[in-house]
């Protein structure tokens, strides 16, 4: 189920992207939408599970986290189900995301280590798991893209058509 949004839907969600703000005075100045509509639509849009929570978004690097590795880890299904080995592989400290996916490979893992020696530690346990047949890890070089927030990918058009009702 795809839910449809308002303009004003819209606008108070890109403020929320852009700033992070969840303070109701500050995005009613930047929005033009009276205080009490941003808080129902604030309060419908949770409901409705769209948004699922607000938070800061620290940068890795300046924690010192310099290493940005993709693995690509196929498993052997005998031994364990796929929800199993994704599991333990979401548990591993340092891994950022991790996608079960179709096609050559099984799971993509992304990860952060502050060195070598981490990145090895974060591979050894992905080697380590039960199933785990075979990996093959990129190390990042430079990262052109990487968003997080949803509604700045798309443009203004896009948005309208893609997720207005009005």
């Amino acid at each position: 189920m795809s839910i449809k949004l308002t303009n004003k839907d819209i606008k108070i969600l890109k403020c929320l992207e852009e700033d992070g703000i969840v303070n109701l005075d500050r995005l009613s100045k930047m929005t033009d939408i009276s205080r009490s509509t941003i808080h129902y639509r604030l309060k419908k849009l949770k409901e409705l599970g769209l948004i699922k929570r607000t938070f800061v978004e620290l940068d890795p690097e300046a924690l010192g986290l310099e290493i940005t590795a993709v693995t690509f880890v196929n498993v052997n299904f005998d031994m364990c189900t796929a929800e199993e080995i994704g599991k333990k592989l979401t548990m591993i400290s340092g891994v950022f995301t991790v996608y079960y996916v179709l096609g050559d490979f099984d799971f993509i893992v992304i990860s952060r280590a502050k060195d070598k020696e981490d990145l090895k530690r974060i591979l050894r346990e992905i080697h380590a798991l039960d199933g785990v047949v075979k990996t093959g890890t990129h190390f990042v070089a430079t990262v052109l893209k990487e968003e997080k927030r949803l509604l700045v990918n798309y443009n203004e058009e896009e948005i309208r058509k893609l997720f207005c009702e009005d």
